[in-house]
């Protein structure tokens, strides 16, 4: 009986018409040096902060999202993809609506030509193969490419708890952060598979994890504490409803984990708050106008300070929502409501981002997209759990991308987050 789904073999076979003798060129098992390579590109984008134009660096980025299909290409097999209507259908509409907002507005076409074109290629491919040995290289790739940056930090910068965070040799604390994220949960993914198959590289995987947890700590980032206390919290539930034999063991850990990430975060938020409140208050003395401000312990809490001025930007993007976006990601109408000329803030969410650049129809559509996988990505879990060590990655990074993408633009090809995401969203596209 046939499948029911949308027929991606064709994309398959054009493919190999068009990689030709590469096929058999590259090697399989370079599936993991191609994933370092493409995942450590996306590490030093972030780290360097653009470090060049944003074409040149997207281009760069094909050529080795390009790599990585080649090797993952298992030479003269024959394959029949089918994709889930559903996946297939959201993701062509959304990145189809980001190309008409390029024919407005150049400046998203390269992003959007790579998404509506290049990853479905990727999924076919990776569609084709072992789901345990891409899930492995895929995680592997994640752990080794952030690892360099990470002894690199600790090497030039000495470690900090204090406030504004620690930052090592990132542009900004949260920089590292998205990075520490992509690590921290790739090795414990590995830690966890290793225990189950009874490797000895448990423990170093355990040990990575833990170290690139630290460092998320000592960011002092809210956004990646609350995405990787989420993730943690899903992941282990996950596992205690599918295969642990001492549920209630587990829960209690994982209930003691919610409680000391929600003392971190209050610490935090009070923190930076203090230290905003104090600063607002020297502003006001130094300029010799008459203090306006409460003192430091004056101050109330509102929505903008629990969310560092997103809320004022968000607010500002839905009273500015247009059908085809903008011209480019700087908030310009929350730059004039807030007066300050140097703040120029993209939407700090990814959905909020993307419907903003590229208008609420393709902001809607992300958001029909990323609840969809999010969805199919328990179902592959719970369908998995007992036969895979590796079932909960896609579950794992739609989790990273959908609570950092609440406070960090991360929806891009070549963002360190949004790669990650993007290459384990496959066997979410396989129709049932």
């Amino acid at each position: 009986m046939r499948k029911q789904g949308i027929d991606g073999t064709g994309m398959l076979n054009l493919y190999d018409r068009v990689t030709g003798i590469f096929n058999e060129i590259f090697d399989s098992r370079l599936l993991t040096t191609a994933i370092f390579a493409l995942i450590g590109y996306c590490s030093l984008f972030t780290q360097r902060k653009f470090p060049m134009r944003w074409m040149i660096f997207v281009l760069f980025g094909m050529i080795l999202l390009a790599f990585v299909t080649l090797t993952a290409r298992t030479p003269g097999q024959k394959a029949r993809v089918h994709f889930h209507k559903g996946m297939a259908g959201l993701w062509f509409a959304l990145h189809g609506m980001m190309v008409v907002s390029g024919l407005f507005y150049e400046d998203w076409l390269p992003e959007s030509v790579p998404l509506l074109i290049c990853y479905p290629i990727v999924f076919s491919v990776f569609v084709s193969r072992d789901d345990d040995s891409t899930f492995r290289s895929i995680l592997r790739g994640a752990v080794f490419a952030v690892l360099p940056f990470l002894a690199w930090s600790y090497a030039a910068v000495p470690l900090s708890f204090a406030y504004p965070g620690y930052k090592g040799v990132f542009y900004d604390a949260n920089c590292l952060s998205m990075c520490c994220i992509v690590m921290a949960t790739a090795a414990l993914l590995l830690a966890y598979a290793s225990f189950m198959e009874k490797r000895m590289a448990a423990a170093a995987y355990l040990l990575l994890g833990v170290w690139a947890a630290a460092t998320l700590l000592a960011t002092l980032s809210r956004s990646g504490l609350l995405a990787f206390a989420g993730v943690m919290v899903i992941l282990v539930s996950a596992i205690i409803a599918g295969t642990a034999k001492h549920p209630a063991r587990l829960l209690a850990l994982v209930a003691a984990f919610i409680v000391l990430c929600g003392a971190a975060g209050v610490k935090i938020t009070k923190d930076k708050m203090y230290e905003a409140a104090v600063e607002d208050y020297n502003l006001a003395e130094t300029y010799g106008n008459p203090i306006t401000v409460p003192k430091p312990e004056d101050r109330t809490i509102s929505m903008d300070d629990l969310t560092s001025d997103r809320w004022g930007i968000w607010t500002t993007i839905l009273e500015n929502l247009t059908w085809n976006g903008h011209k480019d990601s700087v908030i310009w109408e929350w730059v004039a409501k807030d007066g300050a000329g140097d703040r120029h803030y993209n939407a700090h969410n990814a959905f909020f981002g993307v419907a903003y650049n590229n208008g609420f129809i393709a902001g809607l559509l992300l958001v029909a997209y990323t609840a969809l996988a999010f969805i199919r990505a328990l179902r592959y879990y719970w369908a998995h759990r007992k036969e895979s060590p590796y079932a909960a990655t896609p579950l794992a990074f739609c989790t990273v991308f959908i609570l950092v993408g609440m406070f960090e633009s991360v929806y891009a090809p070549f963002s360190v987050i949004g790669c990650a995401y993007f290459l384990v969203q496959a066997p979410l596209w396989r129709a049932e």
